[in-house]
């Protein structure tokens, strides 16, 4: 057999950084598979990186495959994607290791394509919207379950559940999620709470494009996206004159004015605003300073017309790093400030 491996050119760019999943089209797979996958372990010999954490097979769609019960669509992009189905009683899986763990306390966006396959059984053959139990589950070490019943536990990175899954078109499936633990795992499927009957989205799948990419800067945000509480936004372009709350630039003021426009068309948003410093100086200081500059920031946003009942501030000085203070790229990021969804 012969193997196809896709040249992946994953390109970095200033707002996002460079996508951690392997193989996030499936190109490099074995191009003479043309049916249906029915033994799980063959789904994870046929396409590279990826696997299924429990004994249902979900498929690997090529340019040849070619079966009664589905209508093939192609792919959203180059040549392969894949297949789950659904039932009343399981819901296959797929999972893949990430190239790097996610860093604690940092931001990604998560996202991937997904539409429904014609079917001629007229129970399947039906435009269903999302529910809540569908999305990507992270995890820091691999899944294995012996069974073909759906994973156990929420998606961090739910799929939004006013989107209709039709044969027509391939949709967008996009969410931030803020990792709390270094993560080298992703899942994507339909999970469960155990003791909870779940609501399951039956039907067969396509899933193509998928992509984990971590949030560098507020400019790169999705503001359509709903942020559930937790989640942390960067305030990158947001920089201050030394050991000083004084703004440093009008790209400051700019981007904390974009931040109000932004609470204003989401009036039921209540934010922190976080304050963070390298460790270089006193720790006292670095604290009292990172939670002056949060502050000064708060202060600017209720000048914007927002209210104080709205956000908050905390600093942390030099606690939480996200990068290596023995560097002056790493003590750069660490000065850094953001702001957290509280509710």
């Amino acid at each position: 057999m012969r193997l196809v491996f896709a040249l992946l050119l994953l390109f970095s760019t200033e707002l996002l950084g460079q996508n951690l999943v392997p193989n996030p089209g499936f190109e490099s797979s074995l191009d003479t598979i043309d049916g249906f996958t029915y033994d799980h372990l063959a789904f994870t010999r046929n396409v590279r990186f990826w696997t299924t954490p429990n004994t249902a097979s979900p498929d690997l769609i090529t340019p040849t495959f070619e079966e009664g019960y589905i209508a093939n669509p192609g792919p959203r992009s180059g040549r392969m994607m894949i297949g789950i189905q659904t039932t009343v009683s399981w819901a296959e899986c797929v999972g893949v290791q990430l190239t790097e763990p996610l860093m604690p306390n940092r931001t990604y966006h998560v996202q991937y394509w997904i539409r429904r396959a014609t079917s001629p059984n007229p129970q399947l053959d039906m435009d269903r919207s999302m529910n809540s139990n569908f999305g990507a589950r992270f995890s820091v070490d691999s899944i294995k379950t012996k069974s073909g019943i759906m994973l156990a536990g929420l998606p961090q990175a739910p799929a939004n559940s006013s989107i209709v899954l039709t044969d027509q078109e391939w949709v967008q499936v996009s969410n931030y999620f803020t990792a709390k633990e270094a993560y080298e795992y992703m899942y994507i499927g339909q999970f469960r709470i155990n003791g909870v009957r779940p609501e399951i989205l039956k039907g067969y799948y396509f899933i193509d494009d998928v992509s984990v990419e971590i949030l560098t800067d507020y400019e790169a945000f999705d503001q359509s996206i709903a942020l559930p509480a937790g989640t942390i936004i960067p305030l990158s372009n947001v920089n201050f004159l030394s050991s000083s709350t004084q703004l440093s630039d009008q790209k400051s003021y700019e981007v904390i004015d974009e931040l109000s426009s932004y609470l204003q068309a989401n009036p039921t948003l209540r934010i922190c605003i976080n304050g963070h410093t390298d460790d270089v100086g006193n720790e006292r200081s670095n604290l009292s300073l990172s939670r002056k500059r949060a502050r000064a920031i708060v202060q600017r946003v209720i000048e914007n017309g927002i209210s104080k009942n709205r956000i908050e501030w905390k600093g942390y000085g030099e606690a939480s790093p996200i990068a290596d203070n023995k560097t002056a790229a790493g003590r750069a990021e660490n000065r850094r400030v953001e702001f957290e969804v509280v509710e």
